[in-house]
């Protein structure tokens, strides 16, 4: 279940989760929800770690040295518009596709 939406995590190429310093492991059906939830919570910052799932292969990668595509084109499951690929030619061929952009982690928390 989504630690922000409370939905059910059911497509596995869209999934985050985030670690806090306490070791609490929280889960998203979205990398938008878990970006909202770090948003809403203070928690900038005070994370141990972040994971999102490759889009592409489907495996976890670490949220911080991977490439990310927006696009109002991605369908994910709460409208995030975010998807993570581990190889920046893929994303940027991703992005080129639907007309979206390649952002890094960073870009990601304004």
């Amino acid at each position: 279940m989504c630690s922000f939406c409370k939905m059910a995590i059911s497509e596995k190429q869209y999934a985050a989760e985030f670690v806090d310093r306490e070791g609490n492991l929280l889960k998203f059906d979205d990398i938008g929800c878990m970006l909202h939830f770090v948003r809403n919570h203070n928690l900038k910052g005070k994370g141990v770690a972040y994971f999102v799932v490759d889009f592409e292969k489907r495996n976890w990668l670490e949220g911080e040295p991977t490439y990310y595509v927006k696009s109002e084109a991605i369908r994910s499951p709460m409208s995030g518009g975010l998807v993570a690929f581990r190889d920046r030619a893929k994303a940027q061929e991703y992005a080129a596709k639907l007309g979206g952009q390649v952002l890094n982690f960073d870009d990601l928390h304004p």
